[in-house]
């Protein structure tokens, strides 16, 4: 009876030990599928970040060239800003360049004056 109880739990010893290899086998197996399937959606997030920093090293670039487009502009602009601001400072505004321009109008016609009236008579 005592050898049939040692072999009993010989044999009830054996297969807890299958048992607990196949446990051990089934979570190796697990892990390694898990662990995949994180390095897959890892490779996914990564992906998606690569994505958005790419768009966002477009943007910047787009937004770049139109600064440096507006610098351009700007710099004319100051100058036509730079010149009113002298003719104010000046006493000169609206009224006094219109009046500036109409006497140099005025005055090539007073100096062309006997061409013009000479032409129009026909001689």
């Amino acid at each position: 009876m005592m050898i049939g109880g040692l072999l009993q739990a010989t044999q009830d010893m054996q297969r807890d030990i299958t048992e607990i290899r196949r446990d051990i086998k089934e979570s190796d197996a697990r892990a390694a599928l898990s662990y995949e399937q994180s390095e897959h959606r890892a490779a996914a997030s990564r992906s998606k970040m690569y994505a958005k920093t790419d768009e966002l090293v477009e943007r910047v670039t787009a937004t770049e060239s139109a600064v440096s487009k507006l610098n351009a502009d700007m710099t004319s602009v100051k100058e036509v800003t730079a010149e009113v601001t002298r003719w104010k400072l000046m006493g000169l505004g609206a009224l006094g360049v219109t009046g500036i321009a109409a006497g140099a109008v005025a005055s090539t016609l007073t100096y062309y004056w006997h061409d013009i009236w000479r032409i129009l008579r026909g001689g």
